[in-house]
């Protein structure tokens, strides 16, 4: 029998069945895909920031980055756990292989996977960090005797009297049980299960953009609900504000994204008028935007300030990417002008303008109906340097871009404890499963959808799973 099977291979999945088979575990990790399989992980920027901070600072500092980022929502005894992990974390992933260069992104200094993205609109993941790391990472699995299997995707998990002990799985086209003596599932969110996000997020799934692989299906999710796991932030994803243009164009996706235009700009519903708070920042607006009956029906006006200073302020700008790249940007010089070209109502759109302008001019627009505060830089407001000023929509010409909502990975998923073992209801682990990376959950989500970081939060719980079964089997763990 194994001591431990993981479902998923990503880096969740990998970084758990190296570090277990380190500690002396017999591994077996299942993947859905084959061969050059996609997964989140693989097509992903890279960026280890963790909750916009350096993992390397003392765990105290790290943990007021959670609770900044998330505005408290973060379980605090998890949110410690994790802390105490990533410095530490951080170095496993160099001695395994994990190449890193400095960089940095909206202001502050990361560390990304190496050879690092190029950041340019489109994918581009092919024998980039992220992409490097997970062969690695399997390499290295093998070499210590665990089992890569693809093409194997998890059905359901094997109990015996009241302890998860297995899966079963669709194998090369044969159904096949797998006994162990643990489960760690990490075949991350649902964000491409439609008929889940359509139930937790938004009614209607097909009017959001997958800025994702599209792989994660939720099936850990769903076989550790089927015997009673406790789900928590469901409705919370990590997302961005794209062009409309990308639900065709793929080259609009995962970048170039509108979030920092948002800050000097109004967002608009097809009547005209503004719809929520601009300064929220893109993850909280993608969020409230989704919960709309029409999540695609959103417009962002701006003029030719706002055009030529925060469309350059973003990772990837908007200023020249999101038009090079094939996105729409309808220009006019007045607003009646670009109320035509748009199909917006005219009359709605310059009430709205008229008035937005007004309250910006006589410092009042935390005043506005809904009010507009100050935005957010770096997605989070943690001081006034990170703050980004009001600023009236008025310079010739003017410009509106249709939006849509990029879905890159649900936040919701099973609730764990701080050796990441799955939790019922009442808060005792089911005895055998655990689970690690975006199938967890208990740190983000929250009324602004906080986020931490999809890779920080992966390496995290995967050490603290693998470790903990290791525990477990040594007798050391209760």
């Amino acid at each position: 029998m194994l001591d431990l099977v993981i479902v998923g291979a990503g880096i969740a999945g990998l970084i758990a069945g190296n570090r277990a088979a380190e500690l002396g575990c017999r591994v077996a990790v299942l993947e859905a895909g084959t061969d050059r399989y996609l997964c989140n992980s693989r097509i992903a920027t890279g960026s280890l920031n963790f909750a916009h901070s350096n993992p390397e600072l003392p765990p105290a500092q790290l943990v007021d980055a959670i609770n900044a980022d998330t505005e408290g929502h973060a379980d605090p005894a998890l949110a410690a756990a994790i802390a105490a992990v990533a410095g530490r974390g951080l170095q496993w992933l160099k001695d395994n292989g994990a190449q890193f260069v400095r960089q940095e992104m909206q202001g502050k200094m990361s560390w990304m996977l190496a050879p690092p993205r190029s950041l340019v609109p489109g994918l581009d993941w092919r024998g980039r960090g992220a992409d490097v790391l997970l062969d690695e990472l399997a390499a290295r699995l093998k070499a210590r005797g665990g089992e890569l299997m693809t093409d194997t995707r998890a059905q359901s998990l094997i109990v015996k009297s009241g302890r998860v002990c297995g899966v079963t799985a669709q194998s090369n086209g044969n159904q096949i049980s797998i006994e162990a003596r643990n489960v760690v599932l990490a075949d991350g969110g649902f964000q491409g299960n439609a008929e889940m996000v359509g139930r937790y997020i938004c009614g209607h799934p097909e009017k959001l953009v997958q800025r994702s692989a599209g792989t994660g299906l939720g099936d850990g999710i769903r076989m550790a609900a089927a015997i009673g796991a406790k789900l928590v932030d469901m409705n919370r994803f990590y997302g961005h504000l794209l062009s409309r243009a990308a639900f065709q164009n793929a080259s609009l996706w995962p970048y170039p994204t509108l979030d920092s235009m948002t800050n000097g700009s109004i967002l608009v519903g097809r009547d005209g008028k503004r719809l929520f708070d601009e300064g929220l920042g893109g993850i909280t607006l993608s969020n409230l935007i989704a919960e709309m009956d029409d999540p695609a029906s959103t417009w962002i006006i701006f003029d030719e300030e706002i055009w030529t200073t925060t469309g350059y302020d973003e990772v990837v700008p908007a200023n020249p990417h999101l038009i090079e790249a094939g996105g729409t940007v309808v220009s006019a010089n007045t607003l009646e002008e670009l109320a035509a070209r748009t199909g917006l109502p005219a009359g709605a759109l310059a009430s709205t303008v008229s008035t937005y302008n007004k309250a910006v001019a006589d410092g009042r627009a935390d005043r506005l109906v809904p009010p507009r505060s100050l935005g957010r830089r770096f997605g989070v407001i943690r001081n006034a340097a990170e703050r980004v000023p009001v600023r009236p929509v008025q310079r010739a010409p003017f410009y509106a871009a249709p939006l849509a909502v990029g879905i890159t990975c649900t936040m919701g998923g099973l609730a764990i404890d701080v050796h990441a073992r799955v939790i019922r209801n009442d808060g005792t682990p089911i005895p055998g499963l655990y689970a690690a990376g975006q199938t967890s959950a208990g740190l983000e989500g929250g009324p602004i959808a906080g986020y931490i970081g999809g890779l920080a939060k992966s390496y995290c719980t995967a050490l603290l799973a693998a470790e903990a079964i290791s525990s477990s089997q040594n007798g050391r763990l209760s």
